[in-house]
């Protein structure tokens, strides 16, 4: 098979998107010697591509411009019949004509269930555009069952058509950094240990007002020098977010900006607890990243977080600041109960392979290969 993948999203980084393509993409050609793959790539030269696998089968197409809405349907969509594929792999939107049968992954459908954290033309576009390539697609692939459902439901599609392939996560989040590496990478940051963490594009989903308050009511009651990090880049309504967040002038906190990955495992791994309480997720990648570390989870009981958490995390209502904050104080005193999350935590997390992902992956487009467009 020939088999086109928008790998565009591998340049953005810090979004899950990228992380998703990134991990895909780098498992999928180191086990598939025999299909040939052709990235279709805004900057050819990007140091993602550069670490893949050189073999002959994958070849890296650069396409004019970067912006999605000119370049998906004006040069992506030709360049799929100049290329002939069989398999056209996209996430979310696919240009309106293209060679080969669609595979389009859709992490979920937060722009129709919280329309306040994305702009009003990302949602137009995103009702118009993401139902289009649902609809065309042979094979949507998503990654919990919370949101195969709600795909399905969305767009009354066929259980058959929308696979489940969990996310996985990268070895490095297993593996322990060294004590002064860790140090260096800390202060690199402004974070020095005890803190708690939160991972995750500065968006009003993920919900963070309410997180720095519980942090607050958790301060007063434990009096302790805990900081507490947030780590991600900025996004929709960043400056907005910031703004409250800063109103309610919390000490012990910081800002890190943007996380370089080759950071992350670190910082996952030094601290005291993650926390999580996302308002929507169709599946929650930092949740498992920090498993994966040994970091104890708090997070929500709503969406897809329970699933991808797998009964391995201390679960929440995200609106409810005294209960978050009542989690934070558990963790903090019961130490056999935090001990005991962190070894389910990094149990489950295993089952979650970017190898694992990228069989399933082959196995959905042999089987949109196998219908009739």
């Amino acid at each position: 098979m020939r088999i086109g993948i928008d790998a565009h999203a591998a340049e953005r980084d810090g979004s899950g998107n990228c992380t998703y393509i990134r991990g895909l993409l780098t498992a999928i050609l180191g086990l598939d010697a025999d299909n040939q793959y052709i990235l279709y790539a805004t900057e050819k030269n990007h140091p993602f591509y550069e670490s893949l696998p050189h073999r002959p089968n994958v070849r890296i197409r650069c396409l004019p411009p970067r912006h999605p809405a000119v370049r998906i349907p004006l040069f992506l969509g030709p360049a799929t019949f100049r290329d002939a594929v069989d398999i056209l792999h996209v996430q979310y939107v696919a240009p309106p004509l293209h060679q080969g049968n669609l595979v389009a992954t859709i992490h979920d459908l937060g722009f129709l269930h919280m329309p306040r954290s994305f702009s009003r033309f990302f949602i137009w576009r995103s009702k118009i555009l993401v139902r289009r390539a649902a609809r065309g697609a042979a094979k949507v692939i998503t990654g919990s069952e919370f949101s195969r459902r709600d795909i399905v439901s969305a767009y009354g599609l066929e259980d058959r058509t929308v696979e489940v392939i969990p996310n996985g996560v990268g070895p490095a989040f297993f593996e322990q950094a060294a004590p002064e590496a860790a140090r260096r990478i800390l202060s690199s940051y402004g974070v020095r240990k005890p803190y708690v963490l939160f991972v995750g594009r500065l968006n009003p989903r993920k919900n963070l007002v309410s997180l720095v308050r519980a942090f607050d009511r958790f301060k007063i009651e434990k009096k302790t020098p805990t900081q507490l990090v947030i780590a991600g880049r900025s996004d929709f309504a960043t400056a907005k977010t910031l703004a409250e967040i800063k109103s309610i002038g919390s000490r012990d906190l910081v800002l890190t900006g943007f996380v370089r990955d080759g950071d992350l495992p670190a910082l996952y791994q030094n601290a005291d607890m993650f926390l999580y309480p996302s308002l929507f997720e169709g599946s929650g990648l930092p949740v498992l990243e920090a498993m994966a570390a040994g970091t104890p989870v708090i997070t929500s009981r709503t969406s897809a977080l329970p699933e991808t958490s797998c009964g391995s995390a201390l679960l929440i209502e995200p609106e409810n600041e005294a209960e978050i904050a009542a989690a934070m104080l558990k963790l903090a005193e019961d130490t056999g109960f935090k001990a005991d999350l962190r070894e389910k935590g990094r149990q489950t997390a295993k089952k979650f392979t970017w190898d694992a992902a990228a069989r399933k992956t082959l196995r959905v487009y042999e089987e949109a290969a196998a219908e009739s467009r």
